[in-house]
């Protein structure tokens, strides 16, 4: 007996676009404040007419960059 595999998922299938209310709830942020996310270049998105998506890939990967807290490496000065 046959066994049909599914097609390999395109990159579409795999990373789906997202809605503005769909990211916020996901990121547990209001819709304006996903805004001025976007506003500030943190999230990528696509504009397609009027409609805002996003990848969810971008999403998932947007709070670290914006990760904070870290301790930096100390320069040390230079010794005359």
């Amino acid at each position: 007996m046959e066994t049909k595999s599914s097609p390999p998922r395109t990159e579409e299938e795999a990373n789906p676009m997202l809605t503005e209310k769909q990211v916020a709830a996901y990121l547990g942020i209001t819709p304006r404040h996903l805004y001025s996310w976007r506003m500030a270049g943190f999230i990528p998105y696509f504009k397609i007419g009027r409609a805002i998506r996003f990848r969810r890939a971008e999403v998932e990967a947007a709070p670290e960059g914006m990760r904070g807290g870290e301790k930096k490496q100390r320069m040390e000065m230079p010794t005359l």
